[in-house]
């Protein structure tokens, strides 16, 4: 029997479960994506200016029409995870604002460079079954960093994504770029390798922007994470009980859109009740309250029988120290004992401002410990059999026993914890367990090598990747206008164009040119013809970030 945990009674979870009906039925959401409103004012809610009130029975529909397992397959095509019941699965970070180099020891900027590196780490790992593309990467034009950074986990590693596209514009490239990946929209739709993510704002509140989202994945069958974010203090009630009857109706109200979009599309439900420090004020990612909390929206989760979204391997620690190891492993033992299925932002330390490979290597390590722990125990004639013990009284020991030889590899062994004695420990260096930690690190960046999609496959892949950014940047109301790039922290005055170095431009502009939405632009060709000339004038600079006119 395995070991589970649970935190509230039956009686617990139904009243929370009502008082998140009662939010929306008398307090109601604030949406005014006009599809959405038309979805719901014909399925019988009421709207009241920019509030919409969903009463109880579109909720109870809609969750006995939502699934309540979803298959996510790897990019070969091979079923990865089963988002159901009290499966776990862990997935790493690997963009934030910033990244603790685990060669320099330095704090910097996140480049795309770290997304590699840290998509090839998490790749190599056992333990992490997905990863996490956030786009947030300094080196690139910050409206197409999502594109960016899903182009590269996409690249470098087969395991399925979890994307956070910025829009809508977004979020139909990403579908390109994965739909590329894995063989065309038909093969995507059928066996997805990738998770869209979107969340509202709270209190109550649905943006325009992330509400299409979430219209668009139900469209077109892409498995969705609608996740709200709040702490307790400041954008929820100071309640434990409260916070997640609030978390309940942000994400049960959008799957209520959702389904009424398309009856039975993959919708994961979820939400991080975290807690508002009111020392620093802090939105905390390694409070106790937050982990909690996270457990708490699992346990509802399984109340309403759908798949769950959670949180491990987290801080607010700013370094690779002890508290660190300390709030991810408690964080990534509450999320495996409730049993919550996609445990998000392994490595994202620092209250979510930066990812640090080295904690993605040392919770794959917590993952694998925490399996074991949680394993199955076996009762039954063969392990309790008499026989383990005949000759022991004249033996004294078991170590030649055939028993022992037989299972004793079922003992789990560590890769970086350490279990010998002082004099070895001396002879290699006394090295501590955050030594121990990057130096597996720096070694499975430098030596995992994935297998990489076909060149025309990624080349098509990093085209539509760009393709954002210019749609974006000459389609302008004056074509004469130049666009400098400036970096984040320069390092002199001097001011630098930008250029796609990633392959041809020429290719780029055909490519874009190709696109059925630019085409429809009167100024696309003219574009086109003109880009030689003008590119000709530029300057090169592998250092970008914030892009404005001149």
């Amino acid at each position: 029997m395995k070991p589970t945990l649970h935190l509230l009674s039956g009686e617990e979870r139904e009243a929370i479960a009502e008082a998140a009906h009662n939010l929306l039925d008398r307090i109601g959401v604030r949406l005014t994506e006009p599809e959405a409103r038309e979805l719901l004012r014909r399925a019988g809610a009421r709207i009241e200016g920019d509030r919409v009130f969903i009463p109880p029975h579109l909720i109870v529909q809609a969750v006995e029409c939502a699934p309540s397992a979803i298959s996510i397959f790897a990019r070969h095509g091979g079923e990865a995870m089963r988002l159901e019941g009290r499966n776990i699965y862990y997935g790493a970070h690997t963009d934030a604002p910033d990244v603790l180099d685990p060669f320099t020891r330095e704090r910097r900027p996140c480049l795309k460079q770290d997304v590699i590196g840290n998509a090839v780490l998490a790749d190599s790992l056992p333990n992490i079954h997905f990863i996490t593309a956030s786009g947030l990467t300094a080196d690139c034009p910050p409206e197409i960093a999502d594109r960016v950074s899903l182009a590269q986990c996409l690249q470098h590693s087969t395991k399925p994504v979890l994307t956070m596209p910025i829009s809508l514009d977004s979020l139909r490239d990403m579908r390109e770029m994965a739909a590329l990946a894995v063989g065309g929209d038909s093969a995507l739709r059928a066996r997805s390798n990738v998770i869209v993510y979107a969340e509202p704002v709270s209190p109550l509140l649905h943006p325009d922007e992330s509400i299409g989202k979430l219209l668009y994945c139900a469209e077109h069958g892409l498995p969705v994470a609608y996740v709200p974010y709040a702490a307790m203090g400041g954008t929820a009630p100071q309640s434990q009980a409260a916070i997640i009857a609030q978390l309940c109706a942000e994400s049960l109200s959008a799957l209520v859109v959702h389904q009424l979009k398309r009856p039975g599309a993959p919708f994961i439900f979820g939400g991080m009740a975290s807690v508002m420090d009111m020392k620093t004020t802090v939105f905390s990612y390694g409070a106790p309250e937050f982990q909690l909390g996270n457990s708490l929206m699992a346990e509802m989760a399984h109340y309403f029988e759908l798949p769950n979204f959670g949180t491990g391997g987290t801080s607010d620690s700013q370094t690779f120290d002890g508290q660190a190891i300390l709030e991810a492993a408690s964080s990534c033992m509450m999320a495996s004992l409730v049993g919550a299925n996609l445990i998000h932002d392994v490595g994202l330390l620092g209250s979510a401002t930066v990812v640090m490979p080295e904690m993605i290597a040392a919770t794959d390590e917590i993952a694998a410990m925490l399996s074991h722990l949680f394993g199955a125990v076996a009762v039954d004639a063969d392990s309790l059999s008499l026989n383990l013990f005949a000759g022991v009284e004249t033996r004294g020991e078991f170590v030649t026993h055939p028993y022992t030889l037989e299972h004793m590899r079922d003992v789990w062994y560590s890769q970086l914890l350490y279990r010998g004695g002082d004099k070895e420990w001396a002879d290699s260096e006394r090295l501590a367990f955050e030594s121990r930690v990057n130096t597996r690190t720096r070694a499975l960046i430098e030596q995992h090598q994935p297998p990489l999609l076909p060149a025309d496959t990624a080349e098509c892949i990093e085209r539509i990747a760009l393709r954002g950014a210019l749609r974006e940047r000459f389609l302008n109301p004056n074509p004469a206008q130049e666009l400098a790039f400036e970096p984040l922290r320069p390092q002199s005055s001097q001011r630098f164009l930008w250029v796609f170095s990633v392959f041809s431009v020429n290719s780029v502009v055909k490519s874009l040119v190709a696109d059925s939405h630019f085409c429809n632009s009167s100024v696309g060709l003219s574009m086109y013809q003109n880009f030689e000339v003008r590119l000709s004038a530029w300057k090169i600079s592998s250092t970008c970030a914030t892009v404005r006119p001149r």
